[in-house]
């Protein structure tokens, strides 16, 4: 597994998991309500200053297509300028900051609202994967029904599927249907 900084990893999965909240395939959305917005936040450990609303539901929501075009992007020059856009837009402010005993880099103006902190976290990171590990780590998976984002952080960077244990599977199993399919056929 590739580790591409410490401070991205999480960040880049915070990318990835709000991405991935709404099924373009299915046109199903997996963060219906605030209740699910704080639940993403605290998978993340994120714990904003205020309680969230609506408004900040609904600017996750537009933060989606916007981070789902970064991992479809055409090269490195497109999504590096959309990451930047992301930054500017929210307003990243970096800075340093010992609040835990060490020092370490915050992106975020302390006093940002938790979508801006989560956004502009997010986008450091795959600015980070981008940048370092090139646009051949961002994906939308080529399963069946499927268009979920992941960064592939596999060595040989051969990973095409989301989850290799559903997506992955599925195909083999389709794949393996029809060999024997065109095996009766041709019998």
């Amino acid at each position: 597994m590739v580790r591409f900084t410490s401070y991205s990893d999480g960040s880049v999965t915070l990318a990835e998991d709000l991405v991935n909240t709404y099924s373009i395939v299915r046109n199903v959305e997996k963060m219906p309500d605030v209740a699910a917005l704080s639940a993403l936040f605290d998978a993340h450990d994120i714990r904003p200053p205020a309680p969230l609303t609506e408004a900040d539901l609904a600017a996750a929501r537009e933060l989606r297509p916007v981070l789902r075009e970064v991992f479809g992007a055409p090269d490195e020059a497109t999504a590096v300028s959309l990451l930047n856009a992301v930054l500017s837009d929210r307003r990243a402010q970096p800075h340093y900051t010992d609040h835990d005993g060490s020092w370490h880099l915050h992106v975020a103006a302390p006093d940002a609202p938790a979508v801006d902190q989560y956004a502009v976290n997010a986008a450091m990171g795959l600015l980070t994967v981008v940048t370092t590990g090139g646009m051949e780590r961002l994906h939308v998976c080529v399963g069946n029904r499927c268009a979920e984002v992941f960064v592939d952080t596999s060595r040989n960077q051969s990973r095409r599927f989301c989850s290799p244990q559903i997506c992955g599977n599925r195909a083999t199993a389709a794949a393996h249907r029809a060999r024997r399919k065109a095996a009766g056929a041709a019998t």
